[in-house]
């Protein structure tokens, strides 16, 4: 069950990013603006471990070292992208309680907001992370009142045109006409 309405209702409004709790009923709350910079942020603060250096993996590295929150619940989604059976168990593995999820939240948002100059200045242009977390812990909080799980999940999948792949020619995929041997 889809605490925020259905998937495909917020798919409907073009949302990428996806939050879900397994209730009867649907959650009361929403997010106020796209909730895209909750996604980013938390791809971000995961491609930390691979050694990414965006200003927002930056600014993950930097709360947990200075803030010391530990960002593991924020980080527990799944591409809604199934493929295969080791997709939809992984999408299926990333049910959490909602409570550790509101509580992380806060504790990001808390940081984001506090006086520290050098996240300030990694978060510049993405105001709106702190208030786009505080409102899903409101929708965490929420649910952890009715005992349910939480589930976070992305759709990078559009029905937006794209463009052609390029046609191949004589030189193959990667060679221009300089790269012709003869």
């Amino acid at each position: 069950m889809s605490g925020i309405g259905s998937v495909e209702a917020q798919t409907d409004r073009g949302r990428r990013f996806f939050v879900e709790f397994e209730t009867v009923e649907a959650c009361p709350l929403d997010f106020l603006d796209d909730p895209t910079v909750v996604l980013f942020f938390a791809s971000w603060a995961f491609s930390v471990q691979f050694g990414a250096m965006h200003e927002l993996a930056r600014a993950a590295l930097h709360i947990e070292r200075k803030h010391k929150v530990k960002l593991r619940p924020l980080l527990r989604y799944a591409d809604r992208h199934l493929e295969d059976e080791a997709d939809r168990q992984e999408l299926e593995r990333v049910w959490q309680p909602a409570v550790e999820l509101a509580e992380n939240c806060r504790a990001v948002a808390t940081a984001l907001e506090s006086d520290d100059a050098t996240l300030a200045e990694l978060v510049a242009g993405y105001e709106a992370l702190p208030l786009r977390l505080r409102e899903l812990a409101a929708m965490c909080d929420w649910a952890a009142s009715r005992n349910a799980r939480v589930r976070l999940s992305f759709d990078l999948g559009h029905n937006e045109p794209t463009a052609p792949r390029p046609a191949m020619h004589e030189h193959g995929p990667l060679l221009g006409p300089l790269g012709r041997i003869g």
